[in-house]
């Protein structure tokens, strides 16, 4: 599990630390798969001779998998594991070793986190299913339906030692690994070690405990290559305890499942990329878990970036010793959190604990010149000072986590509040839209309708017309009837008609009160319905001003894309603030981030107020600020845990029963007296693959022991009763979510555990003991293995215990002794475990399987590099120690972080260099000189306008570059003429002299005084060339005083960088 935000933390303050794996993909043809062949050459230009398996990490994820449906059987599951080893080999390539390790018995202070997750997870599960059962009743009563039961889930706890699940995890692992050395060429000549679940032991810990002791042989290859699979975030700290450089770390890239934890910009649900999103009508795609990225965590550059930061500044009484100050760091990371100890409540990784209390290292060590660690063993009182300081400073960070966190969540108010105000107007903006769309339906109608009005209008005209001549005519033939005695109006004029019709609109129109429109707009009215003056009076706002809003909704659009593209810009920003709060879950082995923040009770502690102290004790402990002794024990068992894990890193365990007794750490102000404490451990034993399911499981997840154990899990005349609860109090602890939250389970009392399994032992069968049994680990390799004669041979010796050393010269430098295995038997059938999901039986197995035993030594681990190590090419760059000297204000900031996964727009325009170290490699891309200072053509290929496009030797910035050689001026040129100086020179005879910038001077012969020998690195030409150089980039890389390389005096710029080279060259260098 390890240190939660660690890897993150180490990755951003570290940015070259992480790289991307290059993968090969398999192939298809016409529907054929044609698989990777890991014959070749690794595409990563680098071959690996051991791969090493924490297989846990690859277990869980295949059987509970966050991005897809779970696998249906156990069987499933297995088929599963083998792809993702398939994936995982083919990626690696080893040439020599594969080492694969299932969690074992765990240590007593490893169990007691066991407990708390597994008994976390029962409950969250008994939870789900009564809010299922609840929404069902809820259902039946409404509609009468009865709804189905749900299948319960495959319970995760399974994957614990003693496990039916396990026992059938381990046969599978053993027929896929003979299966690889009988078919797969790339597995030919690797040796396989198989440490299953009956080998006591954390996998990670037994992998180093390998590496560690093979090490200590005489024909270790100090130069042996390791890459460790693993997702636990202490894996980088034991990687830098075995003191190996040329090691990696493989793990899949959380950036890719944070990006499925976003929700995407098309349809706003969560797991699936917006690249893939068909929209809000379309069903979410589905992400394939095997698309996920993987990458390396490079040790050996992570030793770089230790070796910058970690060596003080000013003059040591003793030589700065690389290796124990990395064993120094490492066991200061422990004090902000690990999975045997609480962390210090002063103490947070993401307020800059492991910073802190770097800095005050390096003080104690600049003015007593001594280490805290020495291979395993803790120096207190060289520890005393650091806590000292950070004791001193406990009460002014509670003071400032208080004020940050009150910053954050008036930030969050504010966001929240401007968040509300964008929906609001979001929706007048949407109601608007809906207006103008149903006027534009207006319009039409009212087109209609005037149109019908003028037909009508036609006849009246024609009308009017044939009475005017009927008049006209009767005026010579006499008086006939009025006008108002003709039935009807259609004597009426055309223009008054039209009037008359304008009028009656216009008039009907005004009837309407302005709030009544503005309550129609706001409720977006349905225009098609409303009675006949309202469509009228809409038709004549519409012909006023729709032809100047037509554009409307386009201009609406824009400004809606960019106030969405500030919402994203905002939000970003408050991803880098709430990050954290997801970088824990993603870094916690096997837990699932919370998706709601929980409203914690009011924080009963309250460390920024005074007294809090007494409060802590007082509520945490149940003990009094007055009770120094009790405080003073409390202490003494948490610095003998960090003694513990320590030895833990760099020994082994020391101690398979010791643990700390309490669910939260003192107080770093308490850390007194440490130097006479009086730290011991007893060796002990570990537990038993049953006693620790008993001390781990809840009573809900004993179907996987042996049913004869339940009663001692459920009676309430059970012995132990009291170690399985039901309901448990969490303790949030001043947290917001409830993974963060302490899991309040009583402690474990080993012997009254120990003395209630033992009375069931006697009815267990002997299938059931066997599971219960100690196994060993197994070594088995293929026919071609230069190993497979001769362990063949140890099956004819009639032996079956002796033990045979192997050849180192025939292994490959690999050390160890093995045995027969008396549950192999060569060259047979090797059945299959898989045979409902049709994995066959292995016929004619040419593979050969023996237990393997780990070489005896009598030194211990050597905490140094090896004799005969070649070091590894160094990596950082100037601009790199810029960035981890300013904290990421300048220097080289790493690849864009929000770009990788395209649920995010392009912002890696902000992540380009600017200022001084664009002089540099501008973070990326080739460097302008070289190490000698010799202009490299591909920078300009890079960065020129015309890049990309065929480069013209005639362009100016082809010109090749000066000679790198000590100058000489002409013959008969006693001055300078690089500024093209006219001025008569006296006659000189030929001799070499000193570069001049400048013309008015006269030049001074090597041979005169202080003047150093031009062949020396640096000098005046250096200087001012590099002068000339600097004035274009603004000083030098970080400084502004001259160039890097060959400045280093006063000054910026042209004469800055002149002057620089000229003293620097001045003083020989």
């Amino acid at each position: 599990m390890g240190v939660a935000a660690f890897y993150r933390w180490l990755t951003r303050k570290y940015p070259k630390v992480q790289s991307r794996v290059i993968e090969e993909k398999s192939g298809n043809i016409n529907g054929i798969e044609i698989p990777v062949d890991a014959t070749k050459p690794n595409p990563n230009g680098v071959e690996f001779d051991n791969l090493y398996l924490d297989m846990n990490g690859i277990v869980h994820p295949c059987c509970h998998p966050s991005f897809k449906e779970a696998p249906e059987t156990e069987e499933d599951m297995m088929i599963e594991v083998f792809k993702c080893l398939d994936r995982v080999f083919n990626m690696i390539r080893p040439r020599k070793l594969v080492y694969m390790a299932l969690d074992g018995v765990a240590p007593r202070a490893k169990m007691n986190q066991q407990r708390s997750r597994r008994f976390r997870a029962a409950q969250e599960a008994e939870e789900k299913e009564r809010e299922q059962e609840k929404l069902a009743e809820e259902i039946f009563q409404a509609t009468g339906e009865k709804q189905p039961i749900p299948q319960k889930p495959w319970d995760s706890n399974s994957i614990t030692p003693g496990t039916p699940f396990m026992e059938l995890l381990a046969k599978s692992l053993r027929y896929y690994v003979v299966l690889k050395l009988n078919t797969d060429p790339a597995w030919k000549t690797v040796k396989v070690i198989l440490s299953d679940s009956n080998v006591p032991g954390e996998g990670e810990h037994k992998i180093m405990d390998y590496i560690r002791r093979q090490r200590m042989t005489p024909a270790y290859n100090p130069n042996t290559s390791h890459v460790l699979y693993g997702l636990d975030a202490d894996l980088i700290m034991l990687s830098l305890a075995t003191h190996e450089p040329y090691f990696r770390i493989l793990r899949e890239d959380v950036t890719w499942a944070d990006m499925l934890a976003k929700p995407c910009r098309k349809c706003g649900k969560k797991g699936h990329f917006e690249r893939d999103c068909g929209g809000k009508n379309h069903p979410a795609p589905d992400v394939d878990p095997s698309t996920q990225p993987f990458v390396f965590a490079h040790i050996d550059i992570l030793r770089e970036y230790l070796e910058y930061e970690l060596e003080p500044k000013g003059p040591l009484p003793s030589p700065f010793n690389l290796e124990r100050a990395i064993d120094d760091w490492v066991f200061l990371c422990f004090f902000v959190g690990n999975d045997f100890l609480p962390h210090l409540p002063s103490l947070e990784i993401r307020e800059g604990a492991i910073e802190k209390l770097v800095e005050f290292w390096k003080e104690e060590l600049t003015s007593s010149g001594g280490y805290i660690t020495n291979s395993g063993e803790v120096d207190l009182f060289r520890v005393q000072p650091i806590m000292d300081k950070i004791g001193a400073l406990e009460e002014k960070t509670f003071k400032d986590r208080n004020r940050q966190e009150l910053e954050r969540e008036r930030r969050q108010q504010r966001d929240k509040a401007r968040s509300e105000r964008n929906e609001e107007n979001r929706i007048e903006e949407a109601a608007e839209q809906m207006a103008a769309v149903a006027a534009a339906n207006a319009r039409k109608q009212r087109e209609i309708a005037v149109d019908e009005q003028r037909k009508a209008s036609a006849k009246n005209f024609t009308a009017a017309n044939d009475l005017k001549a009927r008049l006209a005519a009767k005026k010579l033939q006499g008086p006939e009837p009025t006008v108002a005695s003709l039935p009807g109006d259609e004597d009426v004029e055309e223009d008054e008609i039209m009037a008359t019709g304008t009028t009656t609109i216009l008039s009907t129109a005004h009837k309407r009160t302005h709030s009544e429109a503005e309550e129609d707009e706001k409720e977006g009215g349905d225009y098609n319905n409303n009675s006949e003056p309202e469509l009228q009076k809409d038709a004549m706002l519409v012909d006023g001003v729709m032809d100047d809003e037509t554009e409307l909704p386009t201009k609406r659009a824009r400004v809606d894309e960019q106030q969405e593209s500030a919402s994203e810009s905002q939000g970003d920003s408050r991803a880098e603030i709430n990050d954290d709060q997801s970088t824990s879950a993603i870094d916690n082995d096997n837990e699932s981030e919370a998706s709601e923040a929980v409203d914690p009770m009011a924080d009963q502690v309250k460390f920024h107020e005074s007294g809090y102290k007494q409060r802590y004790y007082s509520l945490k402990f149940h003990i009094s600020e007055d009770d120094k002794e009790e405080i003073n024990n409390i202490v003494e068992h948490y610095v003998r845990g960090l003694c513990w894990v320590l030895k833990y890193y760099y020994q082994g365990c020391v101690s398979w029963g010791w643990y700390y007794p309490y669910h939260y750490a003192p107080l770093a102000s308490d850390f007194t007296d440490l130097d006479v404490m009086d730290i011991s451990f007893e060796l002990g034993s570990p537990l038993r693959p049953y006693e620790q399911l008993m001390g781990v499981l809840p009573a809900r997840s004993r179907h996987n022991l042996p049913k004869e154990f339940s009663p001692l899990m459920t009676e309430v005349t059970s012995p132990i009763i009291d170690f399985y609860p039901t309901d448990f109090p969490l303790d949030l602890n001043g947290k917001k979510f409830l993974w963060q939250a302490v899991i309040l389970l009583p402690f474990i009392d080993q012997a009254r555990l120990l003395d209630a399994v033992e009375k069931v032992y006697p009815r267990l069968s002997p299938k059931q003991i066997e599971r219960n049994e100690r196994g060993s680990e197994l070594l088995i390799v293929g026919n071609a293995n230069p190993l497979y004669d001769s362990l063949c041979d140890i099956y004819t010796t009639g032996d079956p215990e002796k033990k045979t050393r192997l050849n180192p010269k025939l292994s490959g430098r690999f050390s160890g002794s093995v045995s027969c295995n008396p549950n192999y038997i060569p060259h047979t059938t090797y059945e299959s475990p898989l045979q409902e999901v049709d994995k066959p039986d292995i016929e004619n197995d040419s593979s050969i399987s023996v237990i393997y035993y780990h070489p005896q030594t009598d030194s211990s681990h050597m905490c140094a590099l090896l004799p005969g190590l070649a070091k590894p090419r160094r990596t950082l760059s100037m601009a790199d120690k810029e960035f981890v000297r300013t904290g990421g204000k300048s220097g080289f900031r790493g690849p864009p972080r929000t770009t990788q996964y395209e649920n995010f727009r392009d912002n890696s325009h902000f992540y380009r260099q600017r200022g001084n170290d664009v002089s540099q490699d501008r973070g990326r891309g080739p460097r302008r000189y070289d190490e000698q200072g010799n202009e490299n053509p591909e920078y300009h290929q890079y960065y020129s306008s015309n890049r990309g496009r065929p480069q013209y030797p005639h362009r100016s910035h082809q010109r090749p570059p000066p000679p790198n050689r000590p100058y000489t001026h002409p013959a008969n040129h006693g001055y300078s003429n690089y500024h093209g100086s006219n001025r008569p020179m006296p006659p000189q005879p030929p001799r070499p002299m000193a570069y001049q910038p400048f013309a008015g001077r006269r030049a001074t012969p090597i041979s005169a005084p202080n003047v150093p020998n031009p062949n020396s690195r640096g000098g005046y030409r250096d200087g001012h060339r590099d002068g000339h150089r600097d004035s274009h980039r603004g000083g030098s890389n970080g400084n502004n005083n001259g160039n890097w390389r060959r400045g280093g005096g006063s000054g910026g710029g042209y004469r800055g960088g002149y002057r620089g080279g000229y003293q620097h060259g001045r003083n020989g260098n």
